[in-house]
């Protein structure tokens, strides 16, 4: 029986079962310090012990949003950071070696520009396959993103749609090959016969069952649990921005030795604010909500509005108790193009 999409928004809004942010844009030095802030109080945040990726009620403090008129150099910083965050070597000598310098980042930088050509689906497939580089299969995400895939794409092969669009030439091969054993090791797991390649139907079903039935062949994604849900759900768009829950989820329960925090880099997000009345949106928002673990770095013209009060109703989480760092009254003014330059920001 597939579940509604009010049942999975009720799904995640609750704990049932069983660094604080900022808007500034500053010159580039003061922009590295804020970040640099950022992220060693997001890994002493996740290191508590009281952390979970799946309290959905918790506040988040998990983004940070660089502001301003265009031409100043949102777009420029944005992938400076992508760099230093990928080697040191890549850090302006004068931003200086931050607290977590022996810290392992992700850095996963994404163009919403309209001309880009990023859809909701293209967001969230690069973050899978980024992820890729953790050399570690992700087999709840895999799998369900395999059934929504053969659901909305029928007649499409993944791998040529990755191919054509140029993630494959950005991420290799890994991802895809990850994605491609899933379905086959869990259908190894639970005994399946024949092949399963194009069975998605007949695996995911049998792995409800036996998460359901707490069988110990699929112990390793028991764990999970929510991914029974979402596997029964319709796979529609809808249900798909739930999925970024477990991509959180797998991280989570990466070894010490293989942890890893991804950055995910937003620019041009002004382009996505106003598309078809906040829809898009409200999707983005949903895998910022459902990645606690991971750090969003947005760069756009306007300030980000989710801690308005105002837009209850338009997003899925809204207020200053939601987002506490993007309460208008943590919000340092924003600088002009001439007053950064005179700070040494110039773009």
């Amino acid at each position: 029986m597939d579940v509604a999409h009010r049942d999975l928004r009720a799904l995640f809004s609750t704990n049932d079962r069983g660094l604080t942010a900022a808007e500034a844009f500053t010159n580039r030095g003061l922009q590295w310090d804020l970040v640099a802030a950022t992220l060693a109080e997001h890994l002493r945040h996740i290191a508590d012990p009281a952390f979970s990726v799946e309290d959905f009620e918790a506040p988040r403090d998990n983004v940070i949003v660089f502001h301003g008129v265009g031409g100043i150099g949102k777009t420029t910083f944005s992938r400076k950071l992508e760099a230093t965050l990928a080697g040191a070597e890549h850090r302006p000598a004068q931003w200086g070696e931050p607290a977590w310098s022996s810290e392992r980042f992700l850095p996963i930088r994404i163009d919403l520009a309209r001309s880009a050509g990023t859809d909701f689906e293209r967001l969230v497939l690069t973050v899978r396959l980024a992820l890729a580089e953790l050399g570690r299969p992700l087999p709840a995400f895999d799998i369900a993103l395999r059934r929504y895939w053969e659901h909305n794409h029928p007649g499409e092969q993944l791998e040529e749609y990755l191919r054509r669009g140029g993630l494959t030439g950005r991420f290799g091969q890994a991802g895809q090959q990850q994605m491609q054993s899933a379905l086959s090791d869990v259908a190894q797991a639970l005994l399946l016969p024949g092949t399963v390649g194009s069975a998605v139907g007949q695996v995911t079903g049998s792995l409800v069952r036996a998460l359901r039935e707490r069988r110990q062949a699929v112990r390793a994604l028991a764990g999970c649990a929510r991914l029974a849900d979402l596997l029964e759900a319709e796979p529609d768009l809808e249900a798909f921005s739930f999925y970024p829950h477990l991509l959180s989820w797998e991280l989570a329960r990466l070894p010490a030795d293989k942890q890893v925090t991804p950055v995910i880099l937003l620019d041009t997000f002004e382009d996505i604010g106003d598309r078809t009345h906040r829809d898009s949106e409200r999707l983005l928002q949903r895998v910022v909500w459902l990645m606690p673990n991971a750090v969003f770095v947005i760069t756009g013209r306007s300030r980000l509005q989710w801690a308005d009060e105002a837009l209850q109703g338009q997003l899925g989480f809204t207020g200053p108790a939601a987002w506490p760092g993007l309460a208008a009254h943590n919000t340092p003014p924003a600088r002009t193009a001439s007053s950064a330059d005179s700070r040494g920001g110039r773009s």
